[in-house]
């Protein structure tokens, strides 16, 4: 029998209409790559610094690293509860997160806990992340440092040293000890390690609230609501001062940069933060 042509033209029509979609798909692709790969590198022919309470500070462009404007960024000094963030990352990479733990009174017998944990209570890791990076619980620090025998702080240890951050060092799991220390230029590493590994950890740092099994809990990150914010961790303590490891989405003369910020030693990080971002605009 033979072919009518119609019957041969339907399926030629569904094969080209295919390779047109698929044409077209991959053009679209080409030009979406190649419009990030022609955002030009982000630099700041500046000859001054903007005025800071911060004696320390430091900001960079997350995708090459390369530092936009700094001050006092190789000074080690006491870093306070941005340390959180990193004991929140090292616990999403190596930690079952779905192990739990029952809270107990050693965990909650200290001063400036915060996170209204209680005696008894049961709470998986993965829960215990949201009081500890939300609302920088102290005691939720304690109980996951607890839970896990020590190991987490030895292993952000470990991890520090994975990143080349030489001036890192990590005693608690809190940053309550003035012995956690580090410098910008590791910050940045380290911030730049955890941004790209575990995402999930900066996600739940922009949550303005959570509300849990037992009870919620507020973010009092000063710059968690700022527009751009892609999340990040501030602390304070007297010999610290007022802290910040936060990232940002900035645009930058017409272009789309995600930049990091670290501010150490801050009188007023709120102020600050906007001082260097105005700046990094100018």
């Amino acid at each position: 029998m033979r072919t009518s042509a119609p019957s041969l033209l339907l399926p030629l029509v569904i094969i080209f209409a295919l390779v047109f979609s698929l044409s077209v798909y991959v053009a679209q692709k080409f030009e979406s790559r190649a419009a990030v790969v022609l955002a030009p590198a982000l630099t700041l022919p500046k000859d001054t610094t903007p005025k800071l309470s911060a004696p320390i500070f430091l900001v960079f462009d997350m995708a090459t690293g390369v530092p936009l404007v700094a001050q006092g960024a190789d000074q080690v000094v006491p870093i306070a509860s941005v340390t959180k963030l990193f004991a929140a990352a090292t616990l999403v990479r190596e930690f079952d997160l779905q192990s739990t733990t029952s809270i107990a009174w050693s965990d909650i017998d200290g001063g400036g806990g915060a996170g209204k944990l209680a005696f008894g209570q049961t709470y998986s890791y993965q829960n215990l992340l949201f009081p500890l990076l939300i609302e920088s619980s102290n005691d939720a620090a304690k109980v996951l440092a607890r839970a896990t025998e020590g190991r987490l702080v030895a292993r952000m240890n470990t991890w520090a040293s994975t990143t080349r951050a030489t001036q890192t060092v990590f005693t608690d799991a809190s940053g309550l000890s003035d012995a956690n220390v580090s410098s910008a230029s590791d910050l940045q590493l380290l911030l730049t390690a955890a941004f790209k590994n575990e995402p999930h950890v900066f996600d739940i740092s922009t949550l303005p609230q959570y509300i849990g099994s037992y009870t919620g809990w507020l973010n009092n990150n000063p710059v968690a609501t700022t527009d751009g914010f892609r999340g990040g961790k501030n602390g304070y303590t007297t010999a610290a001062g007022r802290t910040l490891v936060a990232i940002f989405d900035e645009e930058v003369n017409g272009h789309d940069y995600t930049l990091g910020y670290i501010i150490l030693g801050s009188a007023d990080i709120a102020t600050d933060t906007k001082t260097l971002r105005d700046f990094i605009k100018m």
